[in-house]
């Protein structure tokens, strides 16, 4: 065998410990890559169930919260970030979720959250709601599929109000697809109005889907 020059001779038992050592470390990596693979599979999955069991804790919340809370307490924004702010049920896509104030990791755990500097539902102005489209639930998995006309309900402990998604605006479609960093979608509108954004494309967050639908009635609750 060629030797580099000035490069020492190796004795044949050093030379099979370190093969030995090198092939264990080999299979070793490659166990952990099967394991890193297996856990990235089952990772959505995991998350679905946490987010599902979420779920029923937050609608017991929000049942306790219809009979305690304060409508001054609820207007003036004293929900707490991760609580149960609403319950969003859109019929086309047989979605009916829980969604919580705040968007930040933890809140959206839950599967959907309210941008804390947004209107509540059925004020004036745009409330704005994030939700997750492959994992936590992925309420928002088939937003791309609502057409103009179609229903979008929020429930709180005072109201129901109802929604209907709008037709194209602004040289855009709706939904429409817009980079994360666009908070445009979430600024301000003169009339009361309702914004949902989630991930773009599917299992990826280099876009962001919006959809905005406009306030069509409000029902208070007794």
């Amino acid at each position: 065998m060629n030797q580099a020059p000035g490069a020492p001779r190796l004795p044949g038992r050093q030379q099979q410990k370190r093969r030995r050592a090198a092939a264990a470390a080999l299979l070793v990596l490659s166990a952990a890559m099967v394991v890193g693979a297996g856990w990235l599979g089952l990772y959505p999955f995991y998350t679905n169930v946490r987010a599902e069991r979420h779920q029923e804790a937050l609608l017991s919340e929000f049942q306790q919260a219809t009979e305690n809370t304060k409508p001054a307490d609820y207007a003036v924004g004293k929900v707490k970030e991760g609580a149960a702010l609403t319950r969003l049920q859109i019929p086309r896509i047989k979605v009916d979720t829980v969604v919580v104030e705040g968007t930040n990791a933890t809140a959206l755990a839950a599967g959907a959250g309210h941008y804390r500097e947004t209107p509540l539902p059925g004020e004036a102005g745009n409330m704005s709601i994030a939700g997750h489209r492959t994992m936590n639930g992925h309420p928002f998995n088939r937003i791309d599929e609502l057409k103009e006309g179609d229903q979008i309900i929020l429930i709180t402990p005072f109201g129901r109000y109802t929604y209907e998604t709008v037709g194209g605006f602004g040289g855009h479609g709706n939904p429409w697809v817009t980079q994360p960093n666009d908070w445009t979608v979430v600024s301000p509108t003169k009339d009361a109005m309702l914004t949902l954004t989630t991930c773009h494309p599917k299992g990826s967050a280099r876009e962001r889907l919006v959809l905005r639908a406009k306030l069509v009635a409000s029902e208070p609750l007794a």
